[in-house]
């Protein structure tokens, strides 16, 4: 089943480790369309429209392109740069108290070093 996470490695691509799903059946397609009451061509077709349905992501995807302009989203994740650069410089700040802290406590220098990251 399809409950469990990814079932399915690529040995051709990815990681190595299950990243896609592919149904599997423990038990063979008529048992389950008699257990269904269809006939197995019914429960064939009922999985290929199935599988033929865009994914939720699809589907979220194709609801915002309709709502939402793209430079709308540039804007959003440009916001989003903002904000953790915001959260950065906080982090920053403490980081110099900290070492101000110690290094007059200790009256040496602070061994941290900064790195700039553009």
């Amino acid at each position: 089943g399809l409950e469990q996470g990814p079932n399915f490695v690529d040995p051709h691509h990815g990681r190595g480790a299950p990243d896609k799903n592919v149904l599997y059946l423990p038990r063979p397609i008529e048992a389950v369309a008699e257990e269904l009451e269809m006939s197995s061509d019914e429960l064939e077709a009922r999985l290929a429209r199935l599988e033929g349905t865009p994914s939720i992501k699809e589907r979220s995807r194709h609801l915002m392109d309709k709502v939402m302009p793209p430079e709308a989203g540039r804007h959003f994740r440009n916001a989003g740069r903002e904000q953790l650069l915001g959260f950065r410089s906080i982090v920053d700040f403490w980081i110099r108290r900290i070492d101000a802290a110690e290094a007059r406590a200790s009256d040496e220098s602070p061994s941290r070093h900064s790195i700039e990251i553009d």
